[in-house]
């Protein structure tokens, strides 16, 4: 849909989707999707969005005035994945543009000391955003979950794990260390339900990788009103050719479409 580093006249954005045309959050009523501006003109207002040495970006909630509340775009970041909504972020790139940076997901929020635009100090909210690359290639941290394991429990558990809620951690870095795992176990699960064919073509994974499994990749099929990005009944596990073709080929939304259908009949049908 939007092609990373590409600059898009904002007020285009807004004719096309919908959504507030003031402020860094806008959340369009007839697409399943918020966008997320971020720019050097929010500083004056205590915020402070900036990329983290852990690969995540922490975006400032809205609210000018007083401390932030979980409230309108706020809690649109907080609960685009239950809600079926793509966070879509963009960064300032001259007078009317913006160029766009990528897909996130939420990871948890934490709060902050910094000033409102009258200079008293206040609460603000600042969200950790993951790129949903790295939630669907699954990342590691120290005390994350043991991979190897996930190729050797039941299909059950792993799909427990895989769509069970995001534990409520007391601070920022157990709910990112909750999204690497889940995402992990979606990864695994995924290609674990495949079982060496591709869900796309059905046809058996071109080569075996270095680990002796069939190479598949997972692929978010963005039928978001189906349970969000990181749900396995949107993820496919698909050979490399499928999906460079269900990202770029001139007919991707037809493969998508027909991809999701299989993927919800493998779902709702009865577990192998």
């Amino acid at each position: 849909m939007f092609v990373h580093g590409r600059r898009y006249k904002r007020s285009e954005l807004h004719r096309r989707y919908g959504g507030q045309r003031q402020g860094g959050i806008a959340t369009p009523r007839s697409y399943a999707m918020v966008f997320l501006f971020t720019g050097e003109g929010g500083r004056q207002f205590g915020y402070r969005d900036r990329w983290t040495d852990e690969g995540f970006f922490e975006y400032t909630g809205e609210g000018q005035r007083g401390n932030m509340q979980m409230v309108r775009g706020n809690a649109a970041i907080m609960n685009h994945a239950a809600k079926g909504k793509d966070l879509h972020l963009f960064e300032a790139a001259g007078r009317g543009f913006v160029r766009y940076i990528g897909q996130m997901v939420c990871a948890g929020f934490e709060t902050r000391d910094a000033p409102d635009v009258d200079g008293r100090s206040r609460e603000v909210m600042v969200f950790n955003l993951m790129p949903i690359e790295a939630a669907a290639s699954g990342g590691q941290e120290e005390g994350a979950t043991d991979l190897g394991l996930l190729w050797t429990i039941s299909m059950d558990e792993l799909r427990r794990r895989a769509v069970g809620e995001a534990r409520p951690g007391v601070g920022h870095r157990e709910n990112k260390r909750t999204v690497f795992e889940r995402s992990e176990a979606i990864r695994v699960y995924v290609l674990r339900r495949a079982a060496g064919v591709c869900e796309a073509c059905e046809r058996q994974a071109p080569f075996t990788a270095a680990d002796g499994r069939p190479y598949l990749e997972p692929h978010h099929i963005r039928r978001l009103s189906d349970g969000g990005p990181d749900d396995p009944i949107s993820v496919a596990g698909v050979c490399p050719n499928c999906h460079r073709e269900a990202h770029h080929g001139r007919d991707r939304e037809t493969l998508n479409r027909g991809l999701s259908t299989r993927i919800r009949q493998k779902e709702t049908g009865p577990r192998c």
